[in-house]
């Protein structure tokens, strides 16, 4: 065997020799793999697809809501990043239990106008909430991102979060 074919040879065993020791001292390594493989897997962007409730909420969407349009994206970072809005419809029970479950009070109209102007970015659906503020009833809560807004006429709710 030549020099060079045993050269060769040996960085290639030094080589797998590193990257067993790697793998056997820092497992988190091969953890860090299969998630960004599992996050490039589910990162997209989803608009009126059936599967958005379950993107959004991990779980069946509920019997009494109907989802009128919904938008859900997701990064391709190991990290879980996503944003997703919905239009529903829902009934009154639905409407105070999703409310009262996530600690959301309502909000005045003046507060409402500055949350306006946090949704009206590029990513936010040209349907979503698209009424003059006045006609809806708008729910916060501290610390979180997103905010509901209750249509005063037809009754349609809209919600959004993130998590970047």
């Amino acid at each position: 065997m030549s020099k060079r074919v045993k050269k060769i040879l040996v960085v290639g065993i030094l080589f797998v020799a590193l990257l067993f020791v790697m793998v056997a001292l820092r497992p988190s390594f091969l953890g860090f793999f299969a998630l960004q493989a599992d996050s490039i897997l589910h990162a997209g962007t989803w608009e009126d697809d059936h599967q958005n409730w379950h993107r959004a909420f991990n779980e069946q969407q509920p019997a009494q809501v109907k989802v009128v349009h919904s938008k859900y994206w997701r990064s391709d970072h190991f990290t879980t990043e996503f944003i997703y809005c919905f239009e529903v419809e829902a009934t009154p029970e639905w409407k105070d239990a999703f409310l009262k479950k996530r600690g959301f009070t309502q909000v005045s109209p003046s507060v409402a106008r500055s949350f306006r102007t946090n949704i009206g970015s590029d990513d936010t659906p040209d349907w979503f909430a698209p009424d003059p503020v006045e006609l809806y009833d708008v729910w916060d809560k501290n610390g979180y991102f997103g905010s509901v807004w209750i249509n005063k006429t037809n009754g349609h709710v809209f919600f959004y979060d993130m998590q970047l």
